[in-house]
C-alpha cells in the first residue's frame, strides 16, 4: 500500500483547530501559505467537552475543548463552495469515533472539488494493529497525512506508517495533565515554545520512516521554524502563533 505524497507550493500552514473550517480572507503572518487545514471535522455533530479549559504554565499552555464541529454534512453544505474556490488546497482534518466513521468521510470528500489532502488524528491510546485499521480505513485517492503527538515518534508501530498507506506525518501537540486554578486536574493538549527541543528530537526520530516530516508544534518564532526546516521537517504548522503573531 504506497501513501500519496502531499504537494506543497510553500511550507507555511496553519495547524487545525486554529483558523476554522475555511481558509481566512487574510492570512495573520507575512509568510505565504502553501496549505489551509480545517478544524477537526467529525462524521455528526460534535459538543464542546465538558469543563473546557486553557491552563498556563511556564513556557505555554493546555487546551481541553473536545473539538467542537457542526458535523461533515453541515460543513460542506457551508463551507465546500469556498473550498472549490480557494486558491489554497485545503486538507481536511477527520476526526472519528472509529474506523467505519472515517472510511465514510473519506471516501465522500474524495469527490469534493479543492480538497488536496486528508489529516487524521488518532484517539489517545491507540497503538498497533488499532492504529493500522484507523489509517488504512482512509486510504483511498487523497494523500494522507498521519498526525501523531510528537512523544509517540518513537513507538515500534510508527515505523509502519508507509506501509499502511501514509503519505505524510504531522508531529502534533502531546498530550498533559495541569491542575486549574480549583484545584482540579485538567487532561488536554500542550502548546507553547517550552515544546520546541522534543519537536526538534522528534523530527530527526521521524526521518527514519522515509516520509514527509511536518513540524506541528512548539514553533512561535520565524528562527524556530527554521530549525525546524533544517532538521528535516519538509513544512510547518503554526497553531497559537497565528492569533497573536511571531515572539521576537
Amino acid at each position: 500500500m504506497l501513501g500519496l505524497e502531499v504537494d506543497l507550493a510553500s511550507p507555511w500552514m496553519n495547524a487545525a483547530g486554529t483558523l476554522g473550517f475555511a481558509p481566512p480572507a487574510r492570512w495573520p503572518l507575512p509568510e505565504s501559505p502553501g496549505a489551509f487545514v480545517t478544524n477537526p471535522i467529525s462524521l455528526t455533530p460534535r459538543a464542546p467537552a465538558a469543563g473546557r479549559a486553557l491552563v498556563s504554565f511556564p513556557g505555554g499552555f493546555l487546551l481541553h475543548s473536545g473539538h467542537p464541529n457542526p458535523g461533515l454534512n453541515r460543513v460542506l453544505r457551508r463551507y465546500a463552495a469556498r473550498w472549490a474556490q480557494s486558491s489554497l488546497p485545503v486538507w481536511v482534518h477527520l476526526l472519528a469515533s472509529d474506523p467505519d466513521e472515517i472510511r465514510t468521510m473519506a471516501q465522500r470528500l474524495e469527490g469534493v472539488e479543492g480538497v488536496m489532502a486528508l489529516e487524521i488524528g488518532l484517539p489517545p491510546g491507540l497503538r498497533g494493529a488499532e492504529a493500522q485499521e484507523w489509517i488504512q480505513a482512509a486510504y483511498g485517492e487523497l494523500p494522507l497525512v498521519v498526525c501523531l503527538p510528537l512523544t509517540m515518534v518513537e513507538e515500534p508501530w510508527v515505523a509502519e506508517l508507509p506501509r499502511w498507506g501514509a503519505g505524510a506525518v504531522c508531529l502534533s501537540a502531546p498530550r498533559g495533565i495541569l491542575v486549574d486554578s480549583a484545584g482540579r486536574p485538567v487532561n488536554g493538549r500542550l502548546y507553547g515554545p517550552a515544546l520546541l527541543p522534543q519537536l526538534l528530537a522528534a523530527i530527526h526520530a521521524a526521518r527514519r520512516l522515509g516520509l514527509q516530516v511536518i513540524a506541528g508544534a512548539g514553533l512561535y518564532r520565524p528562527q524556530d521554524a527554521q530549525l525546524a526546516r533544517e532538521a528535516g521537517a519538509a513544512a510547518v504548522q503554526l497553531d497559537a502563533v497565528l492569533w497573536r503573531g511571531w515572539a521576537s
